[in-house]
């Protein structure tokens, strides 16, 4: 899937953090031709910081796409094949930005919901 294709995708899920991603990428000349001090950002530079961005923000938006329904961290880690740390630090994002929820416990572990609304 090429960038194009993520950011669509990011879009459904999270239009905010999408915004964002198009805003930075609106950016990139200004941020290759250098600020009032002079520092500049290298094609290599940019990709590197935008690449990850963009990997966060897609890892969010399948979260959110699982969390139709709610799950745990376990089940979630197994279904969308990510490390369980990872998801629990991408829903303590999506948490402070109040798009995820947790509705209850199975079996020690906190359900997580995507909120509605």
């Amino acid at each position: 899937m090429d960038n194009d294709e993520k950011l669509k995708f990011i879009k459904i899920y999270d239009p905010e953090g999408a915004e964002r991603l198009t805003k930075l990428l609106e950016k990139k000349d200004i941020l290759k031709a250098g600020n009032a001090y002079t520092e500049k950002f290298t094609e290599r530079q940019f990709s590197r910081t935008f690449t990850g961005l963009l990997h966060n923000a897609f890892e969010r938006a399948l979260i959110l796409q699982a969390l139709s329904e709610e799950e745990t961290i376990p089940v979630l880690s197994e279904r969308l094949g990510m490390r369980g740390d990872t998801i629990f630090r991408h829903c303590r994002e999506l948490m402070r930005r109040n798009l995820v929820e947790i509705t209850g416990m199975r079996d020690r572990n906190p359900l997580f919901k995507r909120r509605t609304g």
